[in-house]
């Protein structure tokens, strides 16, 4: 999805700290890679509450 259409795969990100912290609303900031025509890639992606 991310070579043909630009976008993203996230569905492991584990939200369940925020949900233990009582936090339903953030920030999700998630940095591009720069590598170009690559098809996988270690992001961090990070929730500011």
């Amino acid at each position: 999805m991310l070579a043909q259409r630009g976008i993203y795969n996230l569905e492991l990100i584990d939200t369940r700290a925020l949900l233990r912290d009582g936090v339903f609303e953030f920030l999700f900031v998630l940095g591009q890679p720069l590598y170009v025509g690559s098809t996988q890639v270690n992001i961090n992606p990070v929730a500011i509450a």
